[in-house]
C-alpha cells in the first residue's frame, strides 16, 4: 500500500477495488487496515475507560504483530510476488502451496 496516500478516502477506494483479490500483498493490505482500526478502536476505549495508554509504537508493533500472526495459518499459491511478500513479511516459504494444490 506504499503507493496509497495517507487519506481516507484513498484507502477505502483502494480497499473497494482489491475487496475480491486473493493476491498476497492485497491480502495483507485489508488485514493491516483491519487490524490497525480494531486497535485504534480498542485504544481509543481503553484511554475512555481505564488509565492503561499504548504508545503509536506500541499499536504500529501490535497491528504489524497481529496480522503476523494471521498470515502464520493462511496459505499462498506459489508466485515471484508472493514469495517476495513472503520474505519480506519474515513468513516461512512452507505457507506456499505445493504445486500439486494448485489445481
Amino acid at each position: 500500500m506504499g503507493e496509497i496516500s495517507n487519506q481516507w478516502q484513498a484507502i477505502f477506494d483502494y480497499l473497494v477495488d482489491i475487496a475480491t483479490s486473493k493476491k498476497a500483498s492485497h491480502v495483507i493490505a485489508k488485514l493491516v487496515v483491519s487490524a490497525a482500526a480494531y486497535f485504534v478502536w480498542d485504544e481509543r476505549n481503553r484511554r475512555l475507560f481505564t488509565t492503561k495508554r499504548r504508545s503509536k509504537a506500541q499499536l504500529v508493533d501490535l497491528t504489524l504483530s497481529t496480522v503476523r500472526l494471521k498470515l502464520q495459518t493462511t496459505r499462498f499459491r506459489r508466485s515471484v510476488q508472493t514469495e517476495r511478500v513472503l520474505r519480506d513479511w519474515s513468513l516461512p516459504r512452507g505457507l506456499l502451496l505445493a504445486d500439486d494444490d494448485n489445481g
